[in-house]
């Protein structure tokens, strides 16, 4: 006779019990951090049900199934409410693929080495930042890759978010703003640069970049077309301290001046035709602590397009289409199984001005990686969504492969959707080979710094 251990509803209940609790631990055959330490498998973590979305759904969908409004109630309890608005009622599709085990597939490979070399070395401080034992700036790698509560989730994430897991990156970007229907109304391409100060894994000198040890990272931006944006660029430098705000600057090639940014501008779409503000570019989005009332809402499995995503077989590298009234809203999306997630809702106390009520961050467990968020409008209903596509890019004839990457690596921003649930508008953004002015992707470039992440370079780039 076979015995099944883990009988039907055992993970749910599992879940439910933790959440009960009040507690987070990572993994429900065996703590998930001690797992991904072993081999970088996720494997022994997890029972077959969460591994497998043909276990999960007993059968009634598998890898290489498309979610349609048809099928998409099956799982509809691992879908966040817009994206089953969408797939139910405006004709999006969902590709769904198989989960991916090799944590080391799903995360920047110096990321996840300075995580397991790193564990046990962060805390939160009595400032409520992140520091090492000894006082210092973090280290390198998740902080907390066995979080134990909202705070630690969204420190974590707001350390690495916006540098995309990399010390530096560089994204060739293409924007297409559409109408409900799935019209584009307006295309923008630019530029976007982070670069990490602190936490740095492969730039020199590492792990601060000397005389930057009090801010976190510099992000920067630059428009090349259509042409009358073309040279407007902005500059974003980052205090290590999660309660202040970033100063903000930009440059406009038409008055030849830098001018500070108004915080309250965080609220407003940066161009026309835009369905999202600049806190929606991340979990946190914002200063963690510009944020509260921090609670976890959801800990379990859930859908997110954390792998299978790579794009670069297209030509052009251009996503096809899916959905909407036109049948081009969408992109084409790959999405797995996530085995474990933790769902954080936190609260704008700090942006009397805020359109929204609360915003809530899906988390993958296995990375610390946000691929998620939805935020709701001041009567709490859902107001805008991101979600991120992730995958591990190899190398395949045929291929327009990023110049400079090697043959092999883990692709931190491919493609993003921004919708907005009000008016049915959406910003898709993908990256490019190249866009307009000749510029390219590139990740761990030392150059980055001087070429965009100076007031002097965001006025050069601008002329």
């Amino acid at each position: 006779m076979h015995i099944i251990r883990y009988g039907e509803g055992w993970t749910r209940r599992h879940f439910l019990s933790q959440m009960g609790k009040g507690v987070l631990a990572a993994g429900v055959l065996s703590p998930l951090i001690d797992v991904i330490g072993r081999n970088g498998d996720c494997s022994a973590a997890y029972p077959p049900e969460l591994l497998s979305i043909e276990a999960y759904t007993k059968g009634k969908l598998k890898p290489g199934d498309v979610l349609t409004a048809d099928n998409v109630d099956l799982v509809k309890d691992l879908l966040d409410e817009v994206a089953y608005w969408q797939v139910k009622n405006d004709k999006r599709e969902i590709n769904l693929i198989a989960t991916e085990t090799d944590v080391s597939k799903l995360i920047a490979k110096p990321y996840l080495e300075a995580t397991l070399r790193n564990r046990g070395v962060h805390q939160v401080g009595p400032d409520g930042n992140v520091w090492t034992k000894d006082g210092k700036p973090w280290i390198g790698g998740n902080p907390f890759p066995d979080a134990k509560n909202a705070v630690e989730l969204l420190l974590q994430n707001a350390l690495t978010s916006s540098t995309l897991y990399y010390d530096s990156t560089s994204c060739a970007s293409k924007e297409w703003e559409t109408n409900a229907d799935g019209d584009v109304d307006y295309t923008y391409e630019y530029i976007f640069v982070g670069y990490r100060t602190v936490g740095r894994t492969t730039l020199e000198p590492k792990p601060y970049f000397p005389g930057h040890e009090g801010q976190l990272r510099i992000n920067s931006s630059l428009f090349t077309s259509p042409e009358d944006l073309s040279g407007n660029s902005s500059l974003e430098i980052w205090s290590y301290d999660q309660h202040k705000l970033p100063k903000a600057h930009a440059f406009s090639p038409q008055t030849k001046r830098i001018r500070s940014v108004p915080d309250y501008a965080r609220f407003e779409t940066g161009v026309p035709g835009a369905a999202w503000f600049s806190s929606d570019s991340a979990g946190a989005g914002d200063p963690v602590y510009t944020w509260g009332n921090f609670k976890v809402v959801g800990h379990g499995p859930f859908l997110a397009a954390t792998h299978g995503n790579c794009h670069f077989g297209y030509p052009n590298w251009e996503v096809p289409l899916v959905g909407g009234k036109n049948g081009k809203k969408y992109f084409r999306t790959y999405m797995e199984l996530v085995p474990e997630g933790y769902v954080v809702e936190l609260e704008p106390t700090g942006y009397p001005n805020s359109p929204y009520s609360k915003k809530r961050a899906w988390f993958d467990a296995r990375t610390g990686i946000a691929p998620l968020i939805v935020t709701y409008d001041r009567e709490g209903k859902p107001f805008h969504q991101s979600e991120w596509f992730y995958d591990y890019a190899v190398k395949k004839p045929g291929m327009e492969w990023p110049e400079g990457m090697p043959d092999e690596f883990w692709a931190s921003y491919l493609n993003m959707h921004m919708f907005d649930m009000k008016s049915g508008r959406m910003s898709r953004m993908g990256i490019l080979p190249r866009i307009t002015g000749g510029y390219i992707n590139s990740i761990d470039d030392p150059k980055l710094y001087y070429e965009f992440c100076t007031l002097n370079a965001i006025r050069r780039l601008g002329r």
